[in-house]
């Protein structure tokens, strides 16, 4: 079977990119809007973006690509904002990857987003996506997978999305729906890096979290969703564990399970990025990169405030790997070679 072909539209720091590489499969073409994506992404695989915007692509550049990938934008359909959908400018980025999968006809397009989506406008906004292809003659198969069965340390469940054209005449697809059993954060640790350092204010949250004072030695007055812990894990031990920073209270989370969902403010300055207890400090970028499956060598020339952006909003790529190989096989297992 002759190298797979994809073009990464969407493509952020190349999480897709990452994955897909590392099964042997070769980017042909990339596209990102955010410039200083593009400065980590060029940093890392050596290739500017090929466009910026996605709407100003012609379909005809990327006629012969095996697969399209996309993260496309979640913020329309995540549970964590307004939920506007189609309304939301963001919302549109699908339909300009219809039309690049109708004007080029790729064998497979391969998508992922928030799990949120499904359930978006009670399942209309998804069914209306599924349709789209198939009305474009795709077979569509989908799946929502946790990231912590694929060896990266956080419950990350998304939704992928995976179709094959309708004369590839694929018609299951089974997604691998764990690599590894759930991941804990605990060995992902790295110890002694206070890069990220917590404020005098913080240093007191976790003298009052641990009952080492009460909340009248504070030496501030302390907000309602911040005077006790909104919730503790079982077996989190508070003078070891990851208070998760929430708008609706801190939560204690146990070294030995995934962390939450990874994502942090845009400020990225500090405030809402988790804290480790244990050594009273703010998580490291080298844990960030390893909460998302990101190699510990994958290179930032931009300011912490993208580079805890850029991994938020990043897609895991040994899950992107998983899905990668399954593609695969199922293009061998049916001697599909000569449809890409």
């Amino acid at each position: 079977m002759r190298t797979i072909t994809f073009a990464d539209l969407c493509a952020g720091i190349g999480g897709f990119r990452y994955g897909l590489e590392k099964i042997g499969w070769k980017c042909v073409y990339s596209c990102e809007v955010d410039d200083n994506c593009e400065a980590t992404y060029k940093l890392n695989y050596k290739d500017a973006f090929n466009k910026k915007d996605i709407a100003d692509i012609n379909p005809l550049e990327l006629y012969g690509v095996d697969v399209f990938c996309s993260g496309f934008p979640c913020q329309p359909f995540s549970i964590a904002g307004k939920q506007l959908g189609f309304e939301d400018p963001r919302g549109e980025v699908f339909n300009h990857i219809l039309r690049l999968v109708d004007g080029a006809r790729p064998a497979v397009v391969f998508l992922e987003n928030v799990a949120n989506l499904v359930r978006h406008n009670n399942g209309e906004t998804f069914s209306l996506m599924v349709n789209s292809l198939k009305d474009l003659n795709y077979n569509v198969f989908y799946k929502i997978l946790d990231s912590s069965y694929f060896g990266v340390p956080q419950r990350r469940s998304r939704v992928y999305i995976v179709a094959f054209r309708n004369d590839c005449n694929i018609n299951d697809f089974i997604f691998t729906e764990k690599r590894t059993e759930e991941t804990h954060f605990r060995r992902f640790i790295k110890h002694g890096d206070n890069s990220i350092p917590i404020t005098s204010k913080w240093q007191e949250y976790i003298d009052l979290y641990t009952g080492n004072i009460t909340i009248n030695e504070m030496s501030f007055n302390v907000p309602k969703t911040r005077q006790t812990l909104e919730r503790i894990s079982p077996k989190a031990n508070l003078n070891d564990c990851i208070f998760q920073i929430r708008s609706s209270g801190i939560r204690a989370i146990s070294l030995d399970e995934p962390l939450p969902t990874f994502a942090v403010s845009h400020s990225g300055g500090g405030a809402m990025i988790p804290v480790y207890s244990g050594e009273r400090r703010h998580i490291n970028i080298t844990e960030m990169k390893r909460i998302m499956g990101f190699p510990d060598n994958f290179k930032f020339n931009v300011s912490r405030t993208h580079v805890v952006k850029q991994l938020a909003n990043a897609v895991c790529p040994p899950v992107i790997e998983s899905i990668g190989l399954d593609i695969r096989n199922k293009l061998i297992q049916e001697s599909l070679s000569s449809a890409i």
